[in-house]
């Protein structure tokens, strides 16, 4: 857990101030309250390791994508309901919920859909949410780095498509037979907006994206707009498959849509041929300078 202690006075570097030297710099901590009595947030917004910013309801959106913690009040409203929509909203934020002693329950229910705590009005002592939050972050982070999988989307982060990729490569290697990667980037839309209708742009792209794909091919977000796709069997025959199945979902999402809100892909790919080894950055890098806008193919043949 290195990452936690990269200065001296970082997220947890609080619990030792021995450990914090005048002029160490603070890993500034950014939170947003939402709903929360003025005396709790009073405490946070006095300490110089909090960014703090009040909303007061979650329906006025503005999150941001850099919030590290949300602490929301459940005061009413389905627990479930609140965590879907602060996931949505800030999908990286460790989540602190907070209830009245009649509501633990709520607070449970949030613990087990994935908040990294709770805590009970009239029982918070003075300390312990700058405390809470800090480890809930640390948490959260710590969980993130280890995952193997995408919240948002289901689908493998880097960290879990990597191994399955090099397994394939050595594969290939065996049977002398080719690799492609298709390199997919969402484009001209913000990755962390929310639409009207409450759509995440990369969720409905990592939808559009299962339609085209194969149930063979390995699909996977490798960044924070960006997909890459395995491509299994038949490589050179696979890709021009896929390729007009993507364009097709494309415009089936468009129609589909109540709202208009184009989606935009752009795709690159690389072959992976035994005779020229390269590595899986190296592939990937290849596909991504490749990048263009899928076109659906000419009737004619014409290119």
């Amino acid at each position: 857990m290195a990452f936690l202690w990269r200065n001296r006075c970082g997220l947890l570097g609080w619990d030792n101030p021995a450990t914090c030297r005048e002029g160490d710099p603070i890993d500034l901590v950014n939170v947003v309250l939402v709903g929360l009595d003025d005396d709790l947030g009073e405490e946070l917004a006095a300490d110089e390791a909090f960014d703090v910013r009040r909303v007061e309801d979650l329906a006025d959106g503005g999150l941001g994508a850099d919030v590290d913690a949300v602490v929301v009040a459940l005061h009413d409203g389905a627990p479930l309901e609140v965590l879907a929509g602060l996931r949505m909203q800030a999908p990286e934020a460790a989540v602190l919920v907070i209830t009245a002693p009649d509501r633990e329950a709520d607070g449970a229910v949030a613990l087990h859909a994935g908040a990294e705590d709770h805590l009970v009005t009239g029982s918070i002592p003075q300390g312990l949410l700058p405390r809470a939050i800090r480890y809930a972050v640390a948490h959260r982070r710590l969980r993130r780095d280890l995952s193997t999988v995408d919240e948002t989307t289901g689908l493998p982060n880097l960290r879990g498509f990597a191994p399955i990729a090099e397994h394939h490569l050595r594969m290939a290697d065996r049977a002398r037979t080719p690799v492609v990667f298709l390199f997919v980037r969402l484009e001209g839309i913000d990755v962390t907006a929310e639409a009207d209708d409450g759509a995440s742009p990369i969720a409905e792209a990592a939808e559009v994206l299962l339609e085209a794909v194969r149930g063979s091919d390995v699909p996977a977000r490798i960044a924070e707009d960006t997909f890459a796709v395995l491509l299994t069997g038949d490589a050179r025959g696979a890709e021009s498959v896929v390729l007009s199945r993507l364009v097709e979902a494309i415009a089936t999402h468009d129609a589909a849509r109540a709202t208009p809100r184009p989606l935009s892909l752009q795709v690159g790919s690389a072959l992976y041929d035994p005779d020229e080894p390269a590595t899986l950055t190296q592939i990937l890098e290849t596909a991504g300078r490749r990048l263009h806008t899928p076109k659906e193919p000419d009737p004619s043949g014409t290119p």
